[in-house]
């Protein structure tokens, strides 16, 4: 530690304030106003509104800490008058602190990690406050704080600019796959005579668990394949699936699926698809799925990637669900149609499509790259500041 640094309990320099605000029109701010990973950005407005359930009054003095899901690290600097959520904490730096200085503390992964070592509540995790407030906060002299303020407030801005082409870049690649994927599907529907799903393929529902039963997550030859397992790429992540006992597969033997179905969520989280691996040859599925087996001529993986068009998701109204727990009907999923070119056209399609997907991938993987290392390069920053290396 730097002579002339402390090392305090951040009550000593900090108070909670819960001022009960509400009664009067000012901005509000919930913490899905208030940008994830330290970003410090206010993603509300300041439209002035009451609110007759428990609110806290603010200031620009205050920062803002988001304390339920710590790990997010929602943290805001407010530069107006308002009111927030009882999810976040006003916390009102003393003279002593710069509170530009205690929002680049509690936004360093350190500090993230040990607020979130206090949480309660497995599903709604919330940082413990009274904890909190022990925790040893370093304390240069006011001067050093503002300096040490200014220069990270230049670096980050810096790397936000960064972040933020680095982050574009990557939005852009993940569409690369869906546009070309568009172009060519509608390419296919000008050429070739469309048909329904149902005329295709025969559609098959998964099987329930029969009351009682459960799954277990010791390996058996009889994995149960369920939603939680489908991912977004398309696949089924294997180091997730859970098992059946001997005795429940015995129950639901007639409900299996064999490598290369396609399967598709259809309650819950409705319309990812993939296809089958032949790990998984063999095994049982959720009821909230289907899979479709396809007659000769009609490849799996041709209407794997057609699945993904904005086509498919407006046939199968995936764009317009507002249920809590939306379904896709299997009758709905029949007649759904789509252009079916002839085998030879299939597969050169699908090699293409798998060849620009290559790389879409390969391009995104490249900028979330780009991105961690800034992030990596913020936080050593940040350690440097509080351990009093930064010059």
């Amino acid at each position: 530690m730097k002579p002339g640094w402390r090392v305090v309990p951040l009550g000593e320099v900090c108070t909670v304030t819960k001022k009960q605000g509400g009664a009067r029109p000012l901005p509000y701010v919930g913490l899905e106003d208030i940008a994830s990973g330290g970003a410090g950005l206010f993603l509300g407005n300041l439209d002035p509104q009451t609110d007759k359930s428990t609110t806290f009054e603010f200031e620009p003095g205050h920062v803002l800490y988001g304390r339920l899901r710590p790990y997010l690290n929602k943290v805001l600097l407010p530069e107006f008058v308002g009111h927030c959520s009882s999810e976040i904490f006003p916390l009102l730096p003393l003279p002593q602190l710069d509170r530009g200085f205690l929002f680049h503390w509690l936004t360093s992964q350190r500090t993230v990690d040990a607020i979130n070592a206090t949480c309660t509540g497995a599903r709604m995790p919330r940082a413990n406050i009274s904890e909190l407030m022990t925790f040893p906060i370093p304390l240069p002299p006011l001067d050093e704080q503002k300096r040490i303020v200014a220069v990270l407030d230049e670096a980050f801005e810096g790397l936000s600019r960064a972040r933020a082409n680095a982050e574009a870049n990557l939005a852009d690649a993940r569409e690369l796959f869906k546009r070309e994927l568009e172009v060519e599907f509608a390419y296919l529907a000008e050429a070739y005579p469309r048909r329904t799903v149902g005329d295709i393929a025969v559609i098959k529902g998964g099987k329930r668990l029969p009351k009682g039963e459960k799954l277990i997550q010791s390996r058996t030859p009889f994995p149960y394949i369920s939603i939680k397992d489908f991912n977004d790429a398309g696949s089924i992540d294997i180091s997730s699936v859970d098992y059946l006992t001997p005795k429940t597969r015995e129950a639901i033997k007639n409900y299996i699926i064999r490598a290369e179905d396609l399967y598709i969520s259809i309650a819950g989280t409705i319309g990812k698809t993939g296809i089958i691996p032949a790990e998984l040859d063999g095994a049982n599925l959720t009821e909230n799925a289907a899979r479709m087996v396809f007659k000769a001529g009609i490849r799996n993986d041709y209407v794997f990637f057609f699945t993904l068009t904005d086509d498919f998701q407006i046939q199968a109204g995936l764009n317009t669900r507002t249920a809590a727990q939306p379904k896709l009907a299997l009758e709905r999923l029949k007649t759904i149609s789509l252009p079916v070119a002839d085998p030879e056209t299939q597969a050169t399609m699908v090699e293409r499509f798998r060849s620009i997907r290559e790389q879409s991938t390969l391009a995104q993987d490249n900028f979330l790259n780009k991105v961690e290392a800034i992030d990596t390069l913020r936080q050593s920053i940040l350690q440097k500041a509080f351990s009093g290396e930064l010059t």
